[in-house]
């Protein structure tokens, strides 16, 4: 299954405005958390940097678990979907940002304080294909996301949201530019 350009395009969108709306929605049922309440924040010049370097070391270790000889092929089959999409920074940055954003406000900001953190994070990695009844080594790479998903829950409840979308921004970028570059050392269909 090959992406493309278009298709990350309207799935960031998506992600960035789809999410909130449904986040928004989810929590005016809620009488315990109010919408905007996620937005609060007591000091950015600590909880920005502690997001930056938690989500940098996240996607390090990552990429050290994706090196392994068990998950190569993980890593190939991540890789195959950023095949022949030519992404360029400012696409990595824009498609990171969406995902930073709209999914922690739904995750992290809504769902979180009506499901449970550790819900939230195991719910997050399940939508996201992460985890295979029939690969198991997919589902390695899978299980160490939940962590990551619940360390971006631990940022919210530590520090505050934005925390969380800075490490998670941070993060998909790192992935992102894994991903595009691994994606160059498939042969193509054609080769």
């Amino acid at each position: 299954m090959l992406l493309t350009k278009k298709a990350m395009l309207a799935l960031s969108v998506f992600t960035l405005f789809g999410f909130s709306g449904i986040a928004y929605l989810v929590l005016s049922f809620s009488d315990r958390v109010d919408y905007f309440d996620m937005f609060d924040y007591d000091n950015l010049m600590l909880s920005l940097p502690v997001g930056l370097g938690f989500g940098a070391v996240a996607a390090c270790v990552g990429i050290l678990l994706l090196k392994l000889p068990q998950l190569k092929e993980t890593s190939t089959f991540y890789a195959s979907l950023f095949k022949g999409l030519d992404l360029h920074w400012t696409d990595i940055l824009f498609y990171s940002f969406c995902a930073g954003v709209g999914e922690e406000i739904l995750f992290r900001g809504a769902l979180q304080p009506l499901l449970g953190l550790w819900f939230a994070a195991i719910l997050f990695v399940l939508l996201h294909g992460y985890i295979s009844t029939k690969d198991w080594k997919k589902s390695i790479y899978g299980l160490f996301l939940i962590f990551i998903s619940a360390g971006f829950g631990y940022l919210v409840l530590y520090l505050d949201i934005y925390s969380a979308m800075t490490a998670h921004f941070i993060f998909d970028v790192i992935m992102f530019y894994k991903l595009k570059r691994d994606s160059q050392s498939i042969p193509s269909e054609t080769e």
